[in-house]
């Protein structure tokens, strides 16, 4: 790319972001079904079409709906389209989600042929080993752009649009052939097994992720110059919340998820804290520390310790020393040179493993690339060995500008696991049973009044009309106490036990599960413990009851004490009475495929499939 037009998009760039949000907002759907078939959507998907890159794909940050005619004229640009294809800040997705929702209000084949096209760079922009990098084609001169990328959520966006389309429904149905779907399909499940592969073992304990991730050793690796080697709190946050809506997960999937909660549970810098903004006694905007309920802080950056962190910090080192940079800086009058194999093995201290790192990236400042600092608040700085001054903390531009410590996995191992995890068990524990979740994750959007509608023909209706659907935390469903609510069952199968999971949603008394299946029950049996304040998160608590007799066709339930935010689950097995028929591997005499409970299951290389192929 020549440096004038470098220069022009990063102008451009900046100018668009400025009015970030309206475009984000169209992509996900904001505006409404109707107006994805409107003239307007489309005029607006043709400047789609005219900025796409040649390769398929887009650059990230431009924010079509705002754009002004020069910055259009600009990207639709020979030069322009010729460019490598962006994956960061959900470039390329999003615009692909956008054309969906314009293809299937209008049904123009250009907008499903340029949909196609971007998949198509999806899917070739793969690596071998199951990820992806920001940009394509790759740079292949070791730049940390051409890494397995977690960043930003990059990965995840691409293996959620990939699970969208071979699902084959919503916005997605029929966009794509059958064979499309199945390179979508065998394309997530290759990025999954990356992402197990990439998490980090810390000294023989599984831990969880880095932001960038070598293609080779899978090894956490370094990104721009403050970004260092590490485990994320912050990527590790997003992808556990990722990993754990995979349907059916695999045990080894199941035991990725757990052993990272595990870890970065007894991994907090910080217990009832938070960061929050203010302004500093020099009149700045900063960030600092403070003390906070239902909050702990984790550092974007973890350094590893021990063995591990001792061969992933010196790969580090001797990058840097290969590539032999040179930063030079100008402190009163005297000029310091280092390299950056310098600057990053003398700062490192060992010593601080599993305490946060921090780094300072600003192009006046060099000196400080790759430099480690321990520091979060002010701090004295210090004379390196050069004689240079040189900071040992972040400064307020740093720390307003950059997220060095959030958050972010609060929810994930507070709210988050414990509902994955008793949704697993459920799973897991079904025995010959087949479990069905009823709540907002498996809800079919189709709800009419007090008829609420889920996945593979449940509903649950109420005998109070004004009782619509409506959602708690988590994936839960709201139940008022005193309504008769009523599951209606599929044709063909009866549900033989149901367990009830989720909170009370008020203070003042405990709600309970009042009857099930016409048996009634005390105050005392099946509760729900009422919120500890009006503010604090309610207590899950899991309530599991056999019914006496299996049920069919409906199963009505009533809740008392207080409205109740719940996830249901239904133990199903089927009544059509066809006998369990087996087909035997004839060197072995196992069963390598099978009918039972009318559902066709198949053995193969160790691994268990439903009749489409997908693993159970």
């Amino acid at each position: 790319m020549k440096k004038t037009l470098l220069t022009i998009i990063t102008l451009v760039t900046f100018c668009l972001c400025a009015n970030a949000g309206e475009w984000a907002n169209i992509c996900a759907g904001k505006k409404g079904a109707t107006w994805y078939a409107s003239a307007e959507a489309q005029a607006l998907a043709d400047k789609v079409l005219d900025i796409q890159k040649n390769n398929g794909g887009w650059m990230k940050n431009i924010e079509v709906s705002t754009m002004s005619d020069s910055d259009y004229n600009t990207l639709k640009s020979a030069s322009s389209k010729a460019e490598h294809s962006c994956l960061d800040n959900v470039a390329t997705t999003q615009e692909m989600r956008f054309l969906a929702k314009v293809y299937q209000g209008c049904k123009v084949e250009k907008y499903r042929e340029s949909f196609l096209k971007a998949l198509n760079m999806i899917l070739t922009a793969q690596m071998k080993v199951g990820g992806w990098g920001q940009y394509w084609p790759r740079s292949g001169n070791g730049s940390y752009q051409d890494y397995i990328t977690f960043n930003d959520d990059l990965m995840t966006n691409v293996l959620k649009i990939l699970r969208d389309i071979y699902e084959n429904k919503g916005d997605f149905a029929d966009i794509a052939d059958e064979t499309t779907r199945e390179k979508c399909r065998a394309a997530f499940d290759r990025g999954l097994q990356c992402i197990i592969k990439c998490q980090v073992d810390d000294n023989g304990t599984p831990a969880a992720w880095c932001a960038q991730h070598d293609t080779i050793d899978y090894l956490p690796t370094e990104g721009r110059p403050h970004e260092l080697p590490s485990i994320s709190g912050y990527e590790s946050a997003a992808l556990l919340s990722f990993l754990m809506s995979v349907e059916n997960p695999s045990e080894e999937l199941q035991n990725t998820i757990t052993t990272a909660i595990e870890w970065l549970s007894e991994h907090t810098y910080m217990k009832n804290a938070k960061i929050a903004d203010y302004t500093n006694n020099n009149g700045e905007a900063d960030r600092h520390i403070v003390s906070a309920t239902n909050s702990d802080v984790w550092a974007r950056f973890i350094q590893i310790g021990g063995a591990s962190g001792q061969k992933i910090y010196n790969k580090l080192f001797t990058k840097l020393q290969n590539r032999n940079k040179k930063r030079s800086y100008t402190q009163n009058g005297t000029t310091y040179t280092y390299t950056e194999y310098e600057i990053a093995k003398n700062s490192y201290d060992a010593t601080k493993a599993y305490q946060p790192i921090y780094a300072i990236y600003s192009d006046t400042i060099q000196h400080l690339y790759y430099r480690f600092l321990y520091n979060y608040e002010d701090a004295d700085s210090i004379t390196d060995w050069k004689g240079c001054e040189v900071p040992t903390s972040l400064n307020a531009l740093r720390r307003t500008s950059y997220q060095f410590l959030g958050s972010w996995c609060y929810n994930t191992i507070h709210t988050e696991y414990p509902a994955w995890k008793q949704k697993m068990d459920i799973i897991n524990n079904a025995s010959d049973a087949t479990a069905y979740e009823l709540s907002n994750g498996t809800n079919t959007g189709t709800n009419t009044g007090a008829l609420y509608n889920f996945k593979d023909g449940f509903s649950i209706g109420n005998n109070n009309g004004s009782k619509n659907y409506s959602t708690g935390k988590n994936n839960t469903v709201k139940y008022t106490q005193g309504v008769t609510y009523t599951i209606n069952i599929p044709a063909n199968t009866a549900v033989t036990k149901v367990t009830f999971y989720g909170y009370d949603n008020y203070t003042g008394t405990n709600s309970y599960i009042s009857s099930l299946n016409g048996v009634n029950y005390s105050t005392t049996d099946y509760v729900f413990p009422q919120k500890e304040t009006a503010e604090s998160d309610g207590i899950y608590t899991t309530q599991t009851i056999t019914l006496n007799t299996p049920a069919t066709g409906s199963l009505p339930f009533v809740l008392g004490g207080k409205q109740t935010c719940l996830i249901i689950t239904v133990y199903t097995v089927e009544t059509t009475g066809v006998e369990n028929i087996y087909a035997l591997d004839a060197t072995n005499g196992k069963p390598i495929k099978y009918i039972k409970n009318n559902k066709l299951t198949i053995n193969k290389n160790g691994k268990t499939f439903d009749a489409v192929g997908k693993e159970l």
